[in-house]
Protein backbone atom coordinates (compact mmCIF):
# COMPACT_ATOMS: atom_id res chain seq x y z
CA UNK A 1 0.00 0.00 0.00
CA UNK A 2 1.17 3.52 -0.84
CA UNK A 3 0.14 6.29 1.51
CA UNK A 4 -0.36 9.75 0.06
CA UNK A 5 0.20 12.60 2.51
CA UNK A 6 -1.29 16.09 2.29
CA UNK A 7 -1.17 19.11 4.58
CA UNK A 8 -4.91 19.77 4.13
CA UNK A 9 -7.79 17.56 3.08
CA UNK A 10 -10.56 17.97 2.07
CA UNK A 11 -10.36 21.22 0.14
CA UNK A 12 -12.16 22.74 -2.83
CA UNK A 13 -8.81 23.49 -4.47
CA UNK A 14 -5.81 21.20 -5.05
CA UNK A 15 -8.18 18.67 -6.61
CA UNK A 16 -5.32 17.16 -8.63
CA UNK A 17 -4.22 15.04 -5.63
CA UNK A 18 -7.75 13.76 -5.00
CA UNK A 19 -8.19 12.84 -8.66
CA UNK A 20 -4.76 11.20 -8.88
CA UNK A 21 -5.50 8.94 -5.92
CA UNK A 22 -8.94 8.06 -7.23
CA UNK A 23 -7.58 7.10 -10.64
CA UNK A 24 -4.68 5.07 -9.20
CA UNK A 25 -7.17 3.06 -7.18
CA UNK A 26 -9.32 2.52 -10.28
CA UNK A 27 -6.18 1.14 -11.92
CA UNK A 28 -5.88 -1.44 -9.13
CA UNK A 29 -3.22 0.18 -6.96
CA UNK A 30 -3.59 0.13 -3.19
CA UNK A 31 -3.50 3.82 -2.24
CA UNK A 32 -4.80 5.63 0.85
CA UNK A 33 -4.50 9.19 2.12
CA UNK A 34 -3.35 10.82 5.36
CA UNK A 35 -3.85 14.52 6.08
CA UNK A 36 -2.60 16.70 8.92
CA UNK A 37 -5.48 19.18 8.74
CA UNK A 38 -8.59 20.32 6.82
CA UNK A 39 -9.55 23.67 5.36
CA UNK A 40 -13.22 23.08 6.04
CA UNK A 41 -14.37 24.15 2.57
CA UNK A 42 -18.06 23.27 2.19
CA UNK A 43 -18.94 21.24 -0.88
CA UNK A 44 -15.58 19.49 -1.32
CA UNK A 45 -15.71 16.19 -3.19
CA UNK A 46 -16.32 13.08 -1.06
CA UNK A 47 -13.11 11.07 -1.09
CA UNK A 48 -14.21 7.61 -2.22
CA UNK A 49 -11.07 6.15 -0.62
CA UNK A 50 -9.72 5.68 2.93
CA UNK A 51 -8.67 8.95 4.56
CA UNK A 52 -6.69 9.08 7.81
CA UNK A 53 -6.96 12.43 9.55
CA UNK A 54 -4.46 13.51 12.19
CA UNK A 55 -6.08 13.79 15.63
CA UNK A 56 -7.32 17.16 16.83
CA UNK A 57 -7.40 18.41 20.43
CA UNK A 58 -8.80 15.65 22.67
CA UNK A 59 -8.55 13.23 19.75
CA UNK A 60 -4.88 12.85 20.60
CA UNK A 61 -5.69 11.06 23.88
CA UNK A 62 -6.33 7.57 22.42
CA UNK A 63 -3.11 7.88 20.44
CA UNK A 64 -0.83 8.68 23.39
CA UNK A 65 0.26 5.07 24.10
CA UNK A 66 1.14 4.50 20.44
CA UNK A 67 2.99 7.82 20.25
CA UNK A 68 5.00 6.92 23.36
CA UNK A 69 5.81 3.51 21.89
CA UNK A 70 6.87 5.09 18.62
CA UNK A 71 9.10 7.55 20.47
CA UNK A 72 10.78 4.69 22.36
CA UNK A 73 11.39 2.74 19.15
CA UNK A 74 14.08 5.20 18.05
CA UNK A 75 15.59 6.90 21.10
CA UNK A 76 18.56 7.96 18.99
CA UNK A 77 16.28 10.39 17.17
CA UNK A 78 15.32 12.31 20.30
CA UNK A 79 17.87 14.99 19.45
CA UNK A 80 16.00 15.73 16.20
CA UNK A 81 13.08 18.07 17.02
CA UNK A 82 11.06 17.11 13.95
CA UNK A 83 11.32 13.42 14.86
CA UNK A 84 9.76 14.13 18.27
CA UNK A 85 6.88 16.11 16.77
CA UNK A 86 3.55 14.46 17.62
CA UNK A 87 2.48 14.65 13.97
CA UNK A 88 5.60 12.76 12.90
CA UNK A 89 5.05 10.15 15.61
CA UNK A 90 1.39 9.81 14.60
CA UNK A 91 2.25 9.31 10.93
CA UNK A 92 5.02 6.81 11.76
CA UNK A 93 2.62 4.81 13.93
CA UNK A 94 0.00 4.97 11.18
CA UNK A 95 2.49 3.75 8.58
CA UNK A 96 3.30 0.74 10.72
CA UNK A 97 -0.37 0.06 11.39
CA UNK A 98 -1.27 0.18 7.70
CA UNK A 99 1.76 -1.78 6.53
CA UNK A 100 2.57 0.93 3.98
CA UNK A 101 5.41 0.33 1.53
CA UNK A 102 6.02 3.92 0.39
CA UNK A 103 4.83 7.49 0.89
CA UNK A 104 4.10 10.17 -1.68
CA UNK A 105 3.52 13.83 -0.79
CA UNK A 106 2.04 16.65 -2.85
CA UNK A 107 3.85 19.95 -2.13
CA UNK A 108 7.29 20.24 -0.53
CA UNK A 109 6.13 22.01 2.60
CA UNK A 110 5.48 21.12 6.22
CA UNK A 111 3.62 17.93 5.32
CA UNK A 112 6.59 16.70 3.30
CA UNK A 113 8.99 17.51 6.12
CA UNK A 114 6.88 15.60 8.66
CA UNK A 115 6.33 12.71 6.23
CA UNK A 116 10.03 12.34 5.52
CA UNK A 117 10.81 12.29 9.25
CA UNK A 118 8.17 9.60 9.76
CA UNK A 119 9.54 7.56 6.86
CA UNK A 120 13.04 7.80 8.35
CA UNK A 121 11.65 6.30 11.55
CA UNK A 122 9.91 3.45 9.74
CA UNK A 123 12.48 2.90 7.01
CA UNK A 124 10.28 3.63 4.00
CA UNK A 125 11.02 5.43 0.73
CA UNK A 126 9.18 8.65 -0.05
CA UNK A 127 8.74 11.00 -2.98
CA UNK A 128 7.41 14.46 -3.79
CA UNK A 129 5.26 16.18 -6.37
CA UNK A 130 6.25 19.85 -6.52
CA UNK A 131 3.74 22.35 -7.87
CA UNK A 132 4.14 26.11 -7.49
CA UNK A 133 4.28 27.87 -4.13
CA UNK A 134 6.58 25.15 -2.79
CA UNK A 135 9.09 26.10 -5.50
CA UNK A 136 8.64 29.84 -5.88
CA UNK A 137 8.16 30.62 -2.20
CA UNK A 138 10.13 27.69 -0.83
CA UNK A 139 10.25 26.21 2.65
CA UNK A 140 13.68 26.71 4.26
CA UNK A 141 14.14 22.94 4.32
CA UNK A 142 13.45 22.46 0.60
CA UNK A 143 17.06 21.50 -0.32
CA UNK A 144 17.05 18.83 2.40
CA UNK A 145 13.62 17.56 1.33
CA UNK A 146 14.77 17.29 -2.29
CA UNK A 147 17.88 15.39 -1.25
CA UNK A 148 15.86 13.00 0.93
CA UNK A 149 13.15 12.21 -1.62
CA UNK A 150 13.64 8.94 -3.50
CA UNK A 151 11.72 10.37 -6.45
CA UNK A 152 10.64 13.87 -7.44
CA UNK A 153 7.86 14.96 -9.80
CA UNK A 154 7.50 18.32 -11.56
CA UNK A 155 4.19 19.31 -13.12
CA UNK A 156 5.83 21.24 -15.98
CA UNK A 157 9.05 21.50 -17.94
CA UNK A 158 9.44 25.00 -16.52
CA UNK A 159 9.42 23.65 -12.96
CA UNK A 160 11.80 20.83 -13.81
CA UNK A 161 14.30 23.34 -15.19
CA UNK A 162 13.78 25.50 -12.09
CA UNK A 163 14.70 22.54 -9.86
CA UNK A 164 17.73 21.68 -11.93
CA UNK A 165 19.03 25.23 -12.23
CA UNK A 166 18.56 26.22 -8.57
CA UNK A 167 19.00 22.95 -6.69
CA UNK A 168 20.86 20.68 -9.10
CA UNK A 169 18.26 17.91 -8.88
CA UNK A 170 16.42 16.04 -11.59
CA UNK A 171 12.73 15.27 -11.63
CA UNK A 172 10.16 13.41 -13.66
CA UNK A 173 7.87 15.70 -15.63
CA UNK A 174 4.29 14.50 -15.14
CA UNK A 175 1.74 17.23 -15.97
CA UNK A 176 -1.57 17.33 -14.17
CA UNK A 177 -4.45 16.13 -16.29
CA UNK A 178 -8.23 16.27 -16.29
CA UNK A 179 -10.93 13.64 -16.51
CA UNK A 180 -13.14 14.38 -19.55
CA UNK A 181 -15.91 12.16 -18.19
CA UNK A 182 -16.00 14.11 -14.94
CA UNK A 183 -16.29 17.39 -16.81
CA UNK A 184 -19.46 16.32 -18.59
CA UNK A 185 -20.57 17.27 -22.07
CA UNK A 186 -18.40 19.83 -23.80
CA UNK A 187 -19.87 22.96 -25.29
CA UNK A 188 -21.22 22.56 -28.78
CA UNK A 189 -19.11 23.86 -31.62
CA UNK A 190 -19.97 27.42 -32.56
CA UNK A 191 -21.83 28.50 -29.42
CA UNK A 192 -18.94 30.47 -28.00
CA UNK A 193 -20.83 31.14 -24.77
CA UNK A 194 -22.88 33.82 -26.51
CA UNK A 195 -25.99 34.92 -24.67
CA UNK A 196 -25.25 32.64 -21.73
CA UNK A 197 -25.47 29.47 -23.86
CA UNK A 198 -28.25 27.12 -24.71
CA UNK A 199 -30.62 29.78 -26.01
CA UNK A 200 -30.42 31.92 -22.89
CA UNK A 201 -30.59 35.63 -23.50
CA UNK A 202 -28.30 38.20 -21.96
CA UNK A 203 -24.83 39.67 -22.29
CA UNK A 204 -21.85 37.40 -22.99
CA UNK A 205 -20.32 35.84 -19.89
CA UNK A 206 -16.74 35.33 -18.75
CA UNK A 207 -15.57 33.38 -15.74
CA UNK A 208 -12.53 33.61 -13.45
CA UNK A 209 -11.77 30.94 -10.87
CA UNK A 210 -9.26 30.79 -8.02
CA UNK A 211 -8.45 31.68 -4.45
CA UNK A 212 -7.98 35.36 -3.70
CA UNK A 213 -4.18 35.41 -3.68
CA UNK A 214 -1.94 37.91 -5.51
CA UNK A 215 -0.62 35.43 -8.06
CA UNK A 216 -4.09 35.00 -9.60
CA UNK A 217 -4.11 38.64 -10.76
CA UNK A 218 -7.74 39.37 -9.90
CA UNK A 219 -7.11 43.03 -8.90
CA UNK A 220 -5.52 43.57 -12.32
CA UNK A 221 -8.53 41.96 -13.99
CA UNK A 222 -10.96 44.19 -12.11
CA UNK A 223 -8.97 47.30 -13.03
CA UNK A 224 -9.06 46.21 -16.67
CA UNK A 225 -12.83 45.75 -16.56
CA UNK A 226 -13.32 49.16 -14.93
CA UNK A 227 -11.74 50.76 -17.99
CA UNK A 228 -14.08 49.01 -20.45
CA UNK A 229 -17.52 50.13 -21.62
CA UNK A 230 -18.60 46.90 -23.32
CA UNK A 231 -21.64 44.99 -22.07
CA UNK A 232 -20.69 41.60 -20.58
CA UNK A 233 -20.71 39.76 -17.26
CA UNK A 234 -17.84 38.35 -15.22
CA UNK A 235 -18.51 35.53 -12.79
CA UNK A 236 -15.69 35.51 -10.23
CA UNK A 237 -15.62 32.19 -8.38
CA UNK A 238 -13.32 33.05 -5.52
CA UNK A 239 -13.11 34.02 -1.85
CA UNK A 240 -12.56 37.56 -3.17
CA UNK A 241 -14.56 40.27 -1.36
CA UNK A 242 -17.61 41.78 -3.11
CA UNK A 243 -16.94 44.04 -6.10
CA UNK A 244 -18.63 47.38 -6.74
CA UNK A 245 -19.31 46.74 -10.42
CA UNK A 246 -22.75 45.58 -11.60
CA UNK A 247 -21.13 43.52 -14.33
CA UNK A 248 -19.19 41.40 -11.80
CA UNK A 249 -20.75 38.70 -9.61
CA UNK A 250 -18.58 37.19 -6.87
CA UNK A 251 -19.84 33.69 -6.11
CA UNK A 252 -17.39 32.59 -3.43
CA UNK A 253 -15.68 29.20 -3.68
CA UNK A 254 -18.04 26.64 -5.24
CA UNK A 255 -18.13 22.86 -5.58
CA UNK A 256 -16.66 21.58 -8.79
CA UNK A 257 -19.99 20.75 -10.42
CA UNK A 258 -21.12 24.37 -9.99
CA UNK A 259 -17.80 25.68 -11.32
CA UNK A 260 -18.09 23.48 -14.39
CA UNK A 261 -21.67 24.57 -15.02
CA UNK A 262 -20.63 28.22 -14.93
CA UNK A 263 -17.54 27.66 -17.09
CA UNK A 264 -19.55 25.85 -19.72
CA UNK A 265 -21.61 29.02 -20.28
CA UNK A 266 -18.61 31.32 -20.59
CA UNK A 267 -17.18 32.97 -23.69
CA UNK A 268 -13.76 32.42 -22.12
CA UNK A 269 -11.99 31.71 -18.85
CA UNK A 270 -9.91 34.70 -17.71
CA UNK A 271 -6.95 34.04 -15.43
CA UNK A 272 -4.33 36.83 -15.58
CA UNK A 273 -1.68 35.00 -13.54
CA UNK A 274 1.30 37.02 -12.34
CA UNK A 275 4.22 36.84 -9.97
CA UNK A 276 3.21 37.97 -6.49
CA UNK A 277 5.19 40.37 -4.28
CA UNK A 278 6.56 37.38 -2.35
CA UNK A 279 7.78 35.68 -5.55
CA UNK A 280 4.95 33.14 -5.66
CA UNK A 281 3.34 32.30 -8.98
CA UNK A 282 1.18 29.59 -10.47
CA UNK A 283 2.48 26.42 -12.07
CA UNK A 284 -0.19 25.40 -14.57
CA UNK A 285 -3.57 26.00 -12.92
CA UNK A 286 -5.75 22.92 -13.37
CA UNK A 287 -8.76 25.17 -13.98
CA UNK A 288 -7.11 26.19 -17.26
CA UNK A 289 -7.04 22.56 -18.37
CA UNK A 290 -10.62 22.02 -17.20
CA UNK A 291 -11.87 24.96 -19.23
CA UNK A 292 -9.93 23.84 -22.28
CA UNK A 293 -11.32 20.30 -21.98
CA UNK A 294 -14.84 21.78 -22.05
CA UNK A 295 -14.11 23.68 -25.24
CA UNK A 296 -13.75 27.02 -23.48
CA UNK A 297 -10.83 29.21 -24.65
CA UNK A 298 -8.53 30.78 -22.08
CA UNK A 299 -7.33 34.36 -21.63
CA UNK A 300 -4.20 34.06 -19.51
CA UNK A 301 -0.56 35.09 -19.23
CA UNK A 302 2.85 33.81 -20.30
CA UNK A 303 4.20 32.89 -16.89
CA UNK A 304 5.71 29.73 -15.43
CA UNK A 305 4.49 26.59 -17.26
CA UNK A 306 1.32 28.11 -18.75
CA UNK A 307 2.86 28.61 -22.25
CA UNK A 308 3.37 24.83 -22.36
CA UNK A 309 -0.41 24.43 -22.81
CA UNK A 310 -1.81 27.80 -23.95
CA UNK A 311 -1.03 29.76 -27.11
CA UNK A 312 -2.91 31.78 -29.69
CA UNK A 313 -4.50 28.69 -31.20
CA UNK A 314 -6.41 27.82 -28.02
CA UNK A 315 -6.83 31.21 -26.37
CA UNK A 316 -4.96 34.41 -25.68
CA UNK A 317 -1.50 34.32 -24.09
CA UNK A 318 -0.65 37.78 -22.74
CA UNK A 319 2.27 39.46 -20.97
CA UNK A 320 1.66 39.33 -17.20
CA UNK A 321 0.78 42.46 -15.29
CA UNK A 322 -0.43 44.54 -18.26
CA UNK A 323 -3.96 45.92 -18.52
CA UNK A 324 -4.15 46.98 -22.19
CA UNK A 325 -3.45 43.52 -23.72
CA UNK A 326 -5.97 41.99 -21.30
CA UNK A 327 -8.64 44.45 -22.37
CA UNK A 328 -7.87 43.84 -26.04
CA UNK A 329 -8.20 40.06 -25.61
CA UNK A 330 -11.58 40.45 -23.91
CA UNK A 331 -12.75 42.78 -26.69
CA UNK A 332 -11.62 40.30 -29.33
CA UNK A 333 -13.51 37.47 -27.62
CA UNK A 334 -16.60 39.69 -27.47
CA UNK A 335 -16.39 40.81 -31.08
CA UNK A 336 -15.77 37.36 -32.58
CA UNK A 337 -17.73 34.63 -30.77
CA UNK A 338 -17.20 32.18 -33.63
CA UNK A 339 -13.44 32.73 -33.42
CA UNK A 340 -13.55 32.20 -29.66
CA UNK A 341 -15.47 28.97 -30.20
CA UNK A 342 -12.86 27.73 -32.71
CA UNK A 343 -10.11 28.38 -30.17
CA UNK A 344 -12.16 26.52 -27.60
CA UNK A 345 -12.50 23.46 -29.80
CA UNK A 346 -8.76 23.51 -30.49
CA UNK A 347 -8.20 23.75 -26.73
CA UNK A 348 -10.37 20.69 -26.10
CA UNK A 349 -8.50 18.68 -28.74
CA UNK A 350 -5.17 19.66 -27.19
CA UNK A 351 -6.15 18.52 -23.71
CA UNK A 352 -7.66 15.24 -24.91
CA UNK A 353 -4.50 14.52 -26.88
CA UNK A 354 -2.23 14.41 -23.84
CA UNK A 355 -3.37 16.27 -20.73
CA UNK A 356 -5.77 13.72 -19.32
CA UNK A 357 -6.00 12.25 -15.83
CA UNK A 358 -5.50 8.84 -17.43
CA UNK A 359 -2.07 9.85 -18.75
CA UNK A 360 -1.14 11.53 -15.45
CA UNK A 361 -2.06 8.52 -13.31
CA UNK A 362 -0.38 6.01 -15.61
CA UNK A 363 2.90 7.95 -15.43
CA UNK A 364 2.65 8.33 -11.65
CA UNK A 365 1.91 4.62 -11.23
CA UNK A 366 5.03 3.64 -13.15
CA UNK A 367 7.13 6.07 -11.14
CA UNK A 368 5.78 4.86 -7.80
CA UNK A 369 6.38 1.24 -8.68
CA UNK A 370 9.95 2.00 -9.76
CA UNK A 371 10.57 4.24 -6.75
CA UNK A 372 9.89 1.48 -4.26
CA UNK A 373 12.71 -0.62 -5.61
CA UNK A 374 15.21 1.62 -7.37
CA UNK A 375 16.86 4.92 -6.45
CA UNK A 376 16.20 8.13 -8.36
CA UNK A 377 13.81 7.13 -11.15
CA UNK A 378 13.68 10.32 -13.18
CA UNK A 379 11.75 10.60 -16.36
CA UNK A 380 8.63 8.66 -17.13
CA UNK A 381 7.71 11.30 -19.65
CA UNK A 382 10.34 13.95 -20.26
CA UNK A 383 13.33 14.26 -17.96
CA UNK A 384 15.37 17.38 -17.43
CA UNK A 385 19.03 16.85 -16.96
Amino acid sequence: MILYVLRYYPTLTETFAHDEIRRLREMGMSVELAAFGARGDPGADPPGFPVHAAPHRLGWLPWLPRLALELLRSPGRWLQPESRDRRVLWLAALLRQLGARAVHVHFAGEAAQWAQAACARVGLPSGLTLHATDLFRPHPALPAMLATARWRVSISLHNARWLLDRYGVQSAVIPCGVDPARLGVAREVGTGGQGGQGGQEGPPEFVAVGRNVPKKGFPLLLRALAGMQEDFRLHLISDHPPVNDPRVTVHGLLPRAAVYDRMRRARALILPCQRGPDGDMDGIPVVILEAMAMGVPVITTAISGIPEVVDGAVGWLLPPGEIAPLQEAIREALADPAGAARRGQAARARVLAGRTLEAQAAAVARLLRAGQGAPDPVADGEGIG
